[in-house]
């Protein structure tokens, strides 16, 4: 019997805008339209988080430690609570939004751009996680951009190396906390330092409040590219750009015009 199988990550964003990989979901339809949701934990992952950024998801005991849950010819709680349903009189308007026919929900959950207000869970493609090596010559524009990188492969649940040694499981929460501090602290700093920077030059008469960010239509384009082809977020290509989400949505839709 033939099945349709469709694959996400749930993921969740922590405060200093690290992207952290916390479950992998799967839809598994059959052609006699029996189908099931199958769960895996990335355990790994999740502890990485604080009570404050991570609560847990939705239907799913995480405290069993399960390497899988799967719900058959059920519609998990995490689904339900985000899925349009067919009964909506806007169900069909909701798809041809997201570019869909039919409703596959764990493809409607990556694209579409609509927040559910009960969590901060969202669902991105699946990436495939190659080991990354942080050598000593590695170049970064700054320490803070090194470190946020470490962290976020952490977050992706990837094998990570400095100098090649690797991390082990055993450490990359001790790792991961002593970055995470770090990197804080470096983002406080240049606030403060920004924050002086405006004091001084309203008080010499300088300050002209701030400049609108200009985004090149080149680069834009290609960030466009890149999410068309679920290969990174909207939410990754606006903060590559340097720009708010409302403002990368605004630069799309006037682009389509």
């Amino acid at each position: 019997m033939k099945t349709i199988v469709s694959s996400g990550m749930i993921c969740v964003q922590s405060k200093l805008g690290i992207t952290y990989s916390i479950c992998k979901i799967s839809f598994h339809l059959s052609e006699d339209e029996t189908f099931q949701y199958i769960f895996e934990p990335n355990y790994w992952v999740m502890d990485l988080l604080t009570p404050d950024v991570f609560q847990g998801i939705p239907g799913l005991n995480l405290d069993l430690r399960a390497k899988q849950y799967v719900r058959e010819n059920r519609i998990p709680t995490f689904i339900s609570e985000r899925v349009p349903s067919t009964n909506r009189e806007d169900f069909y308007t909701l798809l041809q939004e997201v570019g869909m026919t039919y409703m596959d929900p764990v493809e409607y959950l990556i694209r579409t751009k609509k927040q559910y207000s009960g969590d901060g869970l969202f669902l991105k493609p699946l990436l495939p996680l190659t080991e990354v090596n942080f050598e000593h010559d590695a170049r970064f524009e700054t320490t803070a951009r090194f470190i946020k990188t470490i962290l976020q492969s952490l977050a992706d649940g990837r094998p990570v190396k400095i100098n090649n040694v690797l991390i082990q499981d055993a450490h990359r929460k001790t790792v991961h906390d002593v970055l995470a501090f770090i990197y804080a602290r470096s983002l406080e700093a240049q606030k403060a330092k920004q924050h002086e920077g405006i004091a001084k030059a309203r008080s010499e008469g300088r300050y002209k409040g701030r400049k609108p960010i200009r985004v090149e239509s080149v680069a834009f384009l290609e960030m466009l590219e890149k999410v068309e082809r679920k290969e990174i977020l909207p939410h990754d290509a606006a903060h590559a750009l340097g720009i708010s989400i409302d403002k990368y949505y605004r630069l799309k839709k006037q682009l389509q015009k």
